[in-house]
């Protein structure tokens, strides 16, 4: 079995995580230059090939994240986190092959996009810009059909190979119940009124932007894995027979089939996890406020005491130096008893009798 990841490709990396990684390759043999790459620009990363995983080193994971999205990579992680599981990272197999992927008549960028998720997630991903193209790849059982109806590359011939394309899967679909078409739109061209009149109804119930498929594949994708390894481990752990043994485990064209319902259990999942967090940051709201009340009583309490502190202090000044201050004296009038008590003085000559 072919390991899940070819090549290691390190973002952004100084000279210190350059020691750490060579440690890490003196360990383990199979961290050796023909399987290791390092990019440093970000127009680097659209050289990532579909088996690659890329380890951001430093602060680089928000930038080469968004990057590597918008070109369908998803195997990302930090120095750290592949430091921390070298081992396992590095002897991770591969997954089998759960089905065939058609991607009919889809624009370069978004097939890049798709056929790296589809393939990241053990699926065997075929292009295909043909009507003879796409009836071979049926022929040969594939599960999932994603078509561009807006065909960008055949803008000559765009009404009638659509319409040929929509009679040819809804005669595939009549015979096998099972096989999925996902209708991806751009819906700032066009109108859903003339998408009405079309058979694109009786092929597949929901279409999706390219935006929303490729969140929506890439989370649907990564529960199916889920689903498949909690039913391998559940069957192995039952039995202890092969896993290729066993019939009912869980099929991707199960859930695909019915496109409109896997993207409304996305969607409901979303907003769950939008109440959620929207109910936190409520809660979170409510505590802040009342700690705000708590602080502004505490703040006005503290001014209140600061003004009567002050007011005392005011009239401790002005009272203080009017009880100190040095009272005047006034000469009070002589009365009679003062007179006859006084002591006589005899007159001088000069003086009058």
């Amino acid at each position: 079995m072919a390991y899940a990841f070819e090549r290691f490709v390190f973002y952004q990396a100084s000279a210190a995580d350059r020691e750490t990684i060579s440690a890490i390759a003196v360990v383990h043999e199979r961290l050796k230059p023909a399987a290791t790459a390092f990019f440093h620009h970000p127009y680097e990363l659209a050289d990532l090939r579909p088996h690659d995983l890329l380890v951001c080193c430093g602060p680089s994971l928000a930038v080469a994240s968004r990057a590597a999205h918008d070109q369908g990579h998803v195997a990302i992680l930090r120095l750290a986190e592949f430091q921390t599981a070298a081992e396992v990272f590095l002897q991770l197999q591969s997954t089998a092959v759960f089905g065939e992927v058609v991607l009919a008549f889809l624009p370069e960028v978004l097939k890049r996009q798709a056929m790296r998720i589809f393939t990241l997630f053990g699926f065997n991903a075929v292009s295909v810009d043909s009507s003879q193209g796409l009836m071979k790849e049926l022929k040969h059982g594939a599960g999932l059909v994603v078509f561009d109806q807006d065909m960008p590359g055949l803008k000559g011939r765009v009404a009638e190979s659509r319409e040929k394309i929509f009679s040819l899967l809804r005669a595939e679909r009549r015979q096998h119940r099972q096989l999925a078409v996902i209708i991806i739109k751009d819906f700032d061209q066009g109108s859903l009124f003339g998408d009405m009149v079309t058979m694109a109804k009786d092929v597949s119930n929901a279409m999706l932007s390219p935006v929303e498929f490729l969140e929506f594949i890439r989370n649907y994708l990564s529960d199916f894995h889920t689903a498949h390894a909690t039913w391998r481990v559940r069957v192995g752990n039952a039995t202890g027979l092969a896993h290729s043994t066993y019939t009912g485990r869980p099929s991707v064209s199960l859930g695909l089939a019915d496109v409109k319902s896997a993207f409304q259990l996305s969607q409901d999942k979303a907003y769950h996890e939008f109440a959620h967090a929207r109910e936190q940051m409520l809660a979170e709201t409510r505590d802040l406020a009342a700690r705000m009340a708590v602080t502004d009583w505490l703040f006005d309490k503290a001014l209140a005491q600061e003004a009567d502190a002050q007011a005392k202090s005011l009239i401790i000044k002005t009272e203080i130096p009017r009880v100190f201050a040095p009272t005047p004296h006034t000469p009070q009038p002589w009365t009679e008893s003062q007179t006859e008590s006084a002591p006589f003085l005899p007159l001088g000559e000069g003086d009058a009798r």
